[in-house]
């Protein structure tokens, strides 16, 4: 053992710089895989724990006051299986968000709800730093509220500013004093937002809703209770701990409420924990898909490099393992020095990635909470890692066994000529070699005098290039303003215009009118949009009054009879619906309807289970009244530039009988909008520079061991003539014509199926049509790019040639 470990430290202490490059490699490798997977694993575990520690339920559901009684609550907790139903007050009171110094952020669309400190979940109140929690976290202050963490990103406020509260004529302005942990709906992609406030500030505001609701009435569901100011119940139902051990899941809970009781076959405010955690991680699981492919590149490059080095190696030593299988030395010990050489350093590179993971997470959790409305935190090394990086480790092993196999072709007699039979230059080149282009021409005759030893260069220019071209082509694809609305399925309007007050009759036709004059309309809309209860899940439904707004549909075409709806496609996958099939739909007043599918809509719309009808099909389907001056006018402007001029005529004849402020149904998403843009693009050059350090590290190795084996060749073209710069020139040649060779396989294979490939990821979410961007400028660019980087870095890792003496051959 000890002979053995004495020959593989020789061999390390010789090729340091090869095995130092292996070492880079795989503690990339690890770092990047196990980062991503620490990420995954600690925000899934935080976002159970967070569950439990805050006392949520299996399901959740909100609603009326009036519908969600004691009586039903009482059903609820007569079904088998379900261990409690916890209910809590809540109010739902329209709002704006205003920044510190005044403009108004966002007026939210969807219902806002508010409850009391103390009241349904136990709140954990987010530190200064944002970066951890407070261990004692108190009630906000009088006019205070705690706000989700998921408000720096939307609607895009921070501590310090203000949320108004419309009830009727009166309003009532609240601070936002600190962000809470809300595992339940504190993400962004949720239509439900929930605030928290002060016992005594909740009582204040509940008063001014009664005496509102006696002066004016009440909503008639749920959905309507976003623009009416009215009382809530907020329920979180547990299932026993006997039917979890039965595989009951919460979407089963679900399913059998909607199934057992009136009220849960109708309610429209019902999610299981499964689908809530869903939609809280849906950046998270796209983030973590794209890295963890990219961890598998760089652990591909790795692999080449591992098993390029291990052929040349072998083929540069040969007189020496000759040497010593004629000293009784036997192949299995032979190959057991490889082990501890490559093997051994790949498994140091790789733990030592993970020890870089380990301290990278803690610094990416505070971003993701931003997201998921969660704070996760890492206080141990994921399974996942572990047992992906055993999976790596097997594999590498897998590759010196293959390549250890040459050395049973090892043959102490043939040791004195290295494993060459002759000693000749060897071309299937058609031509013969000229002045013209001489140092093109011999790069060429290298590369098809010795194929094999280029398939590994050729292997990393293919993945590399497909890589960075997708990621480039998902990015540009994001980058315009409105193509992340394009892509994803989604539409928004330049102005919205809605009657100030509910019984304002508004002549639309005059703000038609004024907006034509001004900027002129591209298009003009209504929209509405409510929850639907399909088995015990809330999913929605949107009307629009213009089938022709861009949408991402799949098949078929968008609706244009009041019976027709476009399902979205994991709606459609999961109720096996086609084209020209019944879909059946409850009403809130619990008479069914027929609906006719007339397409499938590719659209991050409710995650895939969103519906689009006619604007008239929704109010009449869903009873709704297609009149209610609370359904604004939605306009495209032909020029909108002039969109403060449009804004400003209209305030100046309308006055405050006018709200210009966005209410479309996707106004509430630009600043994830911006934030999923930005993600994409710095993950595009990040990974780039990545991509172009790791040419130079695999180049450096590469061309480092056709030194050693080609060192005789480049001898004899030192004695005839050749200066280190023409030798350096041909290197670069050589490895960019393969490198050009690979990049342009690799473009095309993501010109071809990056689209499909993109789609499949972002299928999970509903968008199965996905068309990434294959402008031919930016991918003749990147292809063209990346080839030159391995032109670059041949020639500067060539330098080595200076060291190449004519006496040297002389010796050899």
């Amino acid at each position: 053992m000890a002979f053995i470990r004495t020959l593989a430290s020789a061999g390390i202490k010789r090729s340091k710089g090869s095995f130092l490059g292996l070492f880079f490699l795989m503690a990339l490798t690890s770092t990047a895989l196990c980062f991503t997977l620490s990420l995954y694993v600690d925000l899934n575990v935080r976002e159970e724990m967070a569950l439990a520690e805050a006392g949520a339920g299996d399901v959740y559901a909100y609603d009326l006051a009036s519908n969600l009684t004691d009586d039903v609550i009482f059903e609820i907790e007569s079904i088998d299986g379900v261990a409690s139903a916890e209910t809590n007050e809540a109010l739902s009171i329209p709002s704006q968000y205003l920044a510190s110094e005044g403009a108004v952020d966002h007026n939210p669309t969807t219902t806002t709800l508010y409850a009391a400190w103390g009241e349904g979940l136990d709140y954990r109140v987010f530190a200064d730093d944002r970066a951890s929690l407070v261990d004692n976290p108190q009630a906000p202050g009088t006019d205070e509220v705690y706000a989700p963490i998921s408000f720096l990103v939307s609607p895009g406020v921070d501590i310090g500013d203000t949320v108004e509260l419309k009830m009727g004529d009166r309003t009532k302005t609240l601070t936002i004093a600190g962000f809470i942990e809300d595992p339940q709906i504190g993400t962004p992609f949720m239509e439900s937002k929930r605030l928290i406030m002060d016992p005594n500030t909740f009582d204040e505001l509940a008063d001014t809703v009664d005496s509102l609701a006696y002066e004016q009435g009440t909503p008639k569901d749920v959905f309507t209770a976003a623009q009416i100011p009215c009382r809530l119940v907020e329920l979180n139902v547990t299932m026993t701990d006997e039917a979890r051990a039965t595989g009951m899941t919460p979407n089963d809970l679900t399913h059998m409420i909607a199934e057992e009781t009136a009220w849960g076959a109708s309610t429209s405010g019902m999610f299981s924990a499964t689908t809530l955690a869903g939609y809280a991680m849906i950046v998270v699981i796209i983030g973590s898909a794209i890295m963890a492919v990219f961890a598998l590149m760089l652990f591909v490059v790795a692999l080449v490099i591992c098993t390029h080095t291990i052929s040349s190696s072998i083929e540069k030593d040969y007189a020496d393992y000759g040497t010593l299988k004629a000293l009784g030395v036997p192949n299995r010990a032979l190959a057991r020095v490889l082990v501890i050489e490559y093997a051994g350093t790949s498994l140091i590179g790789l733990a030592v990635g993970l020890i870089a993971s380990m301290a990278l997470v803690p610094l990416g959790l505070p971003f993701f909470a931003q997201l998921t409305g969660i704070l996760a935190n890492n206080n141990a090394v994921p399974l996942a890692s572990m047992a992906c990086l055993g999976a790596l480790m097997a594999l590498v092993l897998a590759v010196i066994a293959w390549k250890a196999r040459k050395l049973g072709a090892i043959f102490p007699l043939v040791a004195f000529r290295s494993g060459k039979a002759d000693v000749h230059f060897k071309s299937r080149a058609s031509r013969t070699v000229s002045g013209s282009c001489l140092n093109l021409e011999l790069a060429v005759r290298s590369v098809l005098s010795a194929k094999r030893r280029y398939v590994g260069l050729l292997a990393c220019s293919i993945l590399m290039c497909a890589f960075i071209v997708l990621i480039f082509g998902i990015g540009g694809a994001l980058r315009e303003p409105g193509a992340v609305y394009d892509a994803f399925g989604m539409w928004k309007s330049d102005l919205s215009a809605v009657a100030a007050t509910a019984d304002d009759a508004l002549d639309f036709d005059e703000v038609d009118s004024i907006v034509e004059q001004t900027a002129g309309i591209k298009n003009t809309w209504q929209e509405s949009f409510t929850m639907v209860n399909l088995s015990g899940e809330s999913r929605s439904f949107v009307g629009l009054s213009d089938p022709t707004i861009p949408l991402g549909i799949a098949e078929g075409r968008a609706p244009k009879l009041d019976n027709e709806v476009l399902v979205g496609m994991n709606l459609a996958s999961a109720k096996e619906l086609e084209i020209g099939d019944e879909f059946p739909v409850t009403s809130p007043d619990g008479t069914e309807h027929m609906l006719i599918v007339c397409g499938k809509l590719s659209a991050m719309f409710n995650a895939g289970y969103g519906c689009i009808l006619t604007f008239d099909g929704l109010c009449s389907t869903f009873g709704m009244d297609a009149t209610d001056p609370a359904i604004g006018h939605q306009y495209t402007l032909d020029d909108p530039a002039k969109i403060d001029e449009v804004k400003a005529t209209l305030e100046a004849r309308f006055g405050d009988r006018i709200d210009l402020r966005a209410s479309g149904l996707f106004s509430n998403t630009s600043t994830i909008i911006e934030l999923i843009q930005m993600l994409f693009t710095t993950m595009g050059y990040i990974m780039a520079a990545i991509a172009a350090a790791l040419v130079f590290l695999a180049v450096s190795l590469i061309i480092g061991r056709m030194f050693l084996v080609e060192r005789q060749d480049l001898g004899v073209y030192r004695a005839l003539g050749f200066t280190s710069t023409r030798l350096r020139v041909q290197f670069a040649l050589r490895f960019f014509l393969v490198a050009l060779a690979g990049c342009a396989l690799g473009a095309l294979a993501t010109s071809l199926g990056g689209s499909w490939l993109a789609s499949q990821l972002f299928g999970m979410f509903g968008v199965t049509q996905f068309a990434i961007d294959t402008n031919p400028v930016m991918v003749c660019g990147l292809t063209l790019g990346l080839a030159l980087v391995f032109l670059a870095a041949a020639y500067v890792s060539a330098r080595k040639v200076k060291r190449i003496d004519v006496r040297e051959l002389v010796m050899d």
